[in-house]
């Protein structure tokens, strides 16, 4: 009788079609992927048994419970739940607060997402529509003259070594829509005491030679206005607790103390509904990682690009994420890693 079937989750594709990793990847821990229909809202395991394989259906509720039993843990906080760390509530505190320099961004701009979003819901337009049109140039409108860039990652997997692992060789493994980071023209300082040069160094957990080469903040998954709220959180916890993991592996230390991450945001973002997260991990009694927090949704953080007025409003709070990240987060982030 052979032991028990190892257990391959299988990512469901939601923005483009992927092949299966070779066998070679698979030996060493990856996820066995197959495509899926992009409006299916459910997601996928192979059993492999005596008798051959068979296919178990998870819906994305299941998934999410079992990334609480992952290694690290993944779970969400609700908004009234303590998060036990300052810095995510002095982070809130910032989002929430008013900008000394009142900002309102391109009204053009403005006018031209907030028709995206009424002809990609009248049209039943894709998802990578909703990417193209809606979410991308808003995230371009809220960085404006900021140091960062928005980028693609539809097709960019998280290096297997940063996944959450639901068994001693297994991992969770899910991908997302689009990234905010710090592009190297504006941080030629930062990326050289990083050890961007360094052969073999990891400066984000994406395995990829461009955004696995840059410093990231933001995540955001992207789903049409049919899509599953809780599949798009899944993807976003999964991807967040990679880039959580890669920074507390590369921590260093200052002054015979630990450095503390800064806590990172995430975003879903489901037809015109925007949710935004805090995220942060937590270390264990060794210092090593133990669970990974997403705090949120925030009611006080959500917004809608349905009217001019809506999507002016959820730019001024993501002009404040930016803020955030090109600043405050930047410098922390970049000084934990270099212990400097």
């Amino acid at each position: 009788m052979k032991n028990n079937a190892i257990e391959q989750w299988i990512d469901r594709v939601s923005t483009e079609l992927q092949a299966n990793p070779s066998s070679d990847d698979n030996r060493a821990g990856k996820t066995a992927l197959n495509d899926r229909p992009k409006t299916s809202s459910k997601m996928f395991r192979t059993i492999d048994g005596e008798f051959g394989s068979s296919e178990e259906t998870l819906t994305p509720t299941r998934v999410k419970a079992e990334l609480s039993k992952a290694t690290p843990k993944v779970v969400f906080l609700p908004q009234t739940a303590d998060p036990g760390s300052n810095a995510t509530r002095d982070l809130l505190g910032f989002l929430t607060s008013n900008d000394d320099t009142p900002w309102d961004g391109d009204n053009d701009k403005i006018k031209k997402i907030s028709a995206a979003t009424s002809l990609c819901a009248a049209e039943l337009r894709s998802e990578g529509s909703w990417v193209m049109d809606v979410v991308r140039p808003l995230l371009d409108l809220a960085i404006e003259d900021l140091p960062l860039e928005s980028w693609s990652v539809q097709t960019e997997s998280v290096g297997a070594k940063y996944l959450p692992r639901y068994t001693a060789k297994d991992t969770f493994n899910r991908k997302i829509d689009l990234v905010v980071g710090l592009p190297m023209q504006h941080w030629k300082t930062e990326y050289e005491r990083a050890g961007i040069n360094d052969l073999g160094r990891d400066l984000s957990h994406v395995d990829h030679p461009h955004t696995g080469c840059r410093l990231l903040g933001l995540g955001v998954e992207v789903k049409g206005p049919d899509g599953s709220l809780i599949e798009a959180q899944v993807q976003l916890a999964v991807w967040m607790a990679g880039l959580v993991s890669w920074g507390f592996a590369n921590r260093t230390s200052h002054n015979n103390r630990e450095c503390v991450l800064p806590p990172m945001m995430g975003c879903t973002v489901v037809g015109e509904d925007w949710k935004l997260y805090i995220v942060y991990g937590i270390a264990g009694p060794s210092s090593q990682l133990s669970e990974v927090r997403l705090w949120g949704p925030h009611s006080v953080l959500k917004g809608e690009t349905t009217s001019e007025i809506d999507a002016t409003i959820l730019a001024r709070r993501l002009r404040r994420v930016m803020q955030y990240i090109s600043t405050s987060y930047a410098e922390r982030l970049v000084s934990t890693i270099t212990g400097t």
